[in-house]
């Protein structure tokens, strides 16, 4: 008797187990079948949506493809944002050169979003060429990754970019020193609010800046 409690108990284990897998892979089917039908546009942006809770690599290419389309790229990029596989980062990368105007200025978001270190060569490109219109949306994106390089293009820009762009350098400065000093990385957080501090005349940024610099300064 004891033996088939056993047995019973760990079936319900195993189903319990296996059952929001199996629900995952049927909510992913189900949303892909949605994008590939003749459904209006919001059961394809709540299929969008399913698919950043859901989606996995097969799921990638459908919502890569919607990048550009004028009702659908918001919902495409936010279900890539979610999906954890690199494929989706990579998917978003290979899109850039294909964008342009809101389109380009969202996937250049959506990378910063999943701070997608390999698009970071790409970002600073995009930060440092005025003619693709997303210099300040790349430069956001660069604060919300935060690695060595990111930080230095912000210092770059905070120090010899544009006027028009300090601004938004300093603001993603701020981000990136955040995340920089969560890491531990200190000294390149307290070197990045330096040169917010530099950049900038003093006013509200500045003084943020510098009230940052003073709490890392009373860390070990």
């Amino acid at each position: 008797m004891k033996l088939i409690r056993s047995l019973v108990l760990s079936l319900v284990v195993v189903a319990a187990l296996v059952s929001p897998v199996a629900a995952a892979v049927s909510s992913e089917s189900a949303a892909l079948a949605v994008l590939a039908s003749d459904a209006g546009l919001p059961e394809k942006a709540r299929a969008c949506q399913e698919l950043g809770d859901f989606g996995g690599p097969k799921s990638v290419a459908p919502l890569a493809a919607l990048l550009n389309k004028e009702h659908l790229a918001d919902y495409a990029r936010s279900g890539l944002e979610g999906i954890k596989d690199p494929s989706a980062g990579v998917a978003l990368r290979k899109a850039l050169p294909t964008l342009e105007g809101r389109f380009l200025a969202g996937a250049v978001n959506s990378l910063g979003v999943r701070r997608e270190v390999a698009a970071v060569p790409d970002l600073q490109k995009l930060a440092l060429d005025a003619k693709r219109g997303v210099a300040a949306e790349a430069i956001a994106s660069l604060g919300m990754i935060a690695n060595r390089d990111a930080a230095k293009t912000l210092q770059q820009v905070l120090s010899g970019g544009p006027a028009d762009l300090r601004v938004p350098a300093a603001h993603a400065a701020l981000v990136a020193a955040a995340h920089l000093a969560k890491d531990r990385n200190v000294t390149g957080a307290r070197e990045l609010l330096d040169s917010v501090v530099k950049a900038l005349p003093p006013g509200q940024l500045a003084t943020v800046a510098k009230n940052q610099i003073t709490v890392l300064g009373t860390k070990p």
